[in-house]
């Protein structure tokens, strides 16, 4: 069953991996200086296998003196769960290769699927490829953290970060991440409190069960009061009576509850650091006119050699990645005419879209949004943050601005 919140709606399961990811990197960086061998960070895809338990049963490990040579072992093969390994030849391997599909990525082939169910077949391959080969890369552009940063928390700006195409070519230009926004302390407390935040304010409450007043039926008693030997009963509509009314039961109501406009904030910028602490976080320079043809295979094909291995999920099939951008308009050179939902109507109303958003409708796990749209939950639930130099430029302008009392 999922856990229950104590004010609010249950947490699914991709919430509760995206909180227990930053709770890690937060309490790696807590204890960096007392670790006393190097550890890795697991993928988001072993934490879900593995549970939030067993890796902070290796960081307990990681502590002991006389486990240091296991723990750096095992660190190298938690990162070979969410990375693809790369042989001699060429050729790209992975954990879960033993009878398992493949998935092509930019040239080579990365093995995916769900694998052998033996775990002794499963850690002979993870032992082969540790020792064949030493150095453990990801394709794409995504880069390889094997620890969280020493000074993460310390507000530094991340200079000189690369600018990229959808196809995952370098365009020479850089940008600078500030500190004050993707380099916080992860707060896992705060990022916990917006997520439950966001869903409490999602439900729709339009749950309702009949009363006894509601239920159809006579109101008249249903038998003498005495003389029938039996117990006394009034109207059939009561709770106790099979086809009666619920009593106390759910009604129409909001869920929603308060939370103040600061910790928000700092929850958008904890969710921001913990993408970014993860290596997770790549600019793009732009989500329409780099693309090619508004397709789901063209897009699906970009994504490849833009993110590799690096952001699979859902068994190691398909991409996922939240892709922020600056909608397309009227004004925008070859915008595609597209429909949207209204919020307060709910019908169907004309809107424009880029060529990435088009793309990515048949995609379960890429989703394009406005830079405005931004929020924590939809930040953790996917493996991967991408984003526009002009988005970027924005959402640091809106996070920067003061809040309205």
């Amino acid at each position: 069953r999922p856990a229950r919140s104590a004010r609010g709606p249950p947490i699914t399961m991709a919430a509760r991996c995206a909180l227990e990811r930053v709770a890690r990197l937060a309490t790696r960086a807590h204890r960096t200086t007392r670790v006393s061998a190097p550890s890795a960070a697991p993928s988001a895809a072993a934490i879900a296998r593995g549970g939030f338990a067993s890796v902070r049963g290796e960081a307990d490990a990681s502590r002991s003196s006389s486990n240091a040579s296991a723990t750096a072992h095992r660190a190298r093969v938690d990162i070979s769960r969410g990375f693809a390994a790369f042989s001699v030849d060429g050729h790209a391997e992975s954990r879960l290769a033993v009878r398992s599909p493949t998935r092509a990525f930019a040239g080579r082939t990365f093995a995916t699927g769900q694998g052998a169910d033996d775990d002794d077949a499963e850690d002979a391959a993870e032992d082969d490829i540790l020792d064949d080969d030493e150095d453990v890369l990801a394709a794409g552009v995504l880069p390889r953290r094997d620890a969280l940063a020493p000074d993460q928390g310390s507000m530094r700006d991340c200079e000189g970060v690369p600018v990229y195409s959808l196809t995952g070519v370098k365009t020479g230009e850089t940008v600078t991440l500030p500190g004050r926004i993707f380099d916080v302390p992860l707060r896992v407390d705060v990022a916990h409190r917006v997520v439950v935040w966001q869903r409490n304010k999602r439900r729709r409450g339009l749950h309702k069960t009949k009363t006894r007043a509601e239920v159809r039926g006579t109101t008249k008693k249903a038998r003498p009061q005495k003389g029938g030997g039996r117990a006394r009963v009034g109207d059939l509509r009561a709770p106790q009576m099979r086809g009666g009314g619920v009593a106390h039961g759910p009604v129409v109501r909001s869920h929603e509850t308060g939370l103040q406009r600061k910790v928000r904030r700092l929850g958008l910028k904890v969710a921001l650091s913990a993408k970014l602490a993860e290596g997770r976080v790549v600019v793009l320079d732009n989500a329409h006119e780099d693309v090619a043809e508004a397709k789901t295979k063209w897009l699906d094909q970009a994504l490849d050699s833009l993110l590799g291995a690096g952001a699979l999920a859902a068994g190691d099939r398909q991409h996922s990645v939240l892709l922020a951008e600056i909608s397309a308009d009227e004004t925008t050179p070859g915008a595609l005419i597209g429909r949207r939902r209204d919020v307060r109507s709910s019908d169907f109303v004309p809107t424009f879209e880029s060529r990435a958003k088009r793309a990515s409708k048949n995609l379960p796990h890429v989703h394009v949004m406005h830079q405005r749209g931004l929020n924590v939950y939809d930040i953790l639930r996917y493996r991967s943050l991408a984003i526009t130099k002009n988005a970027l430029k924005e959402l640091v302008s809106r996070i920067d601005a003061p809040i309205k009392r």
